[in-house]
């Protein structure tokens, strides 16, 4: 998930082999915790 956060920041870029070499893991930890809130309350 941190890998495609990354890749779509950079524009695409960078390839997404290049993207994954870096430890991408707590981004992408971050973006499922916003992602769970906004879909929690918006269903609410």
């Amino acid at each position: 998930m941190g890998n495609i956060t990354m890749w779509i920041y950079y524009g695409g870029k960078k390839s997404i082999d290049e993207v994954a070499k870096n430890d991408n893991s707590f981004l992408g930890l971050i973006v499922v915790i916003i992602l769970g809130f906004i879909l929690f309350y918006s269903f609410k």
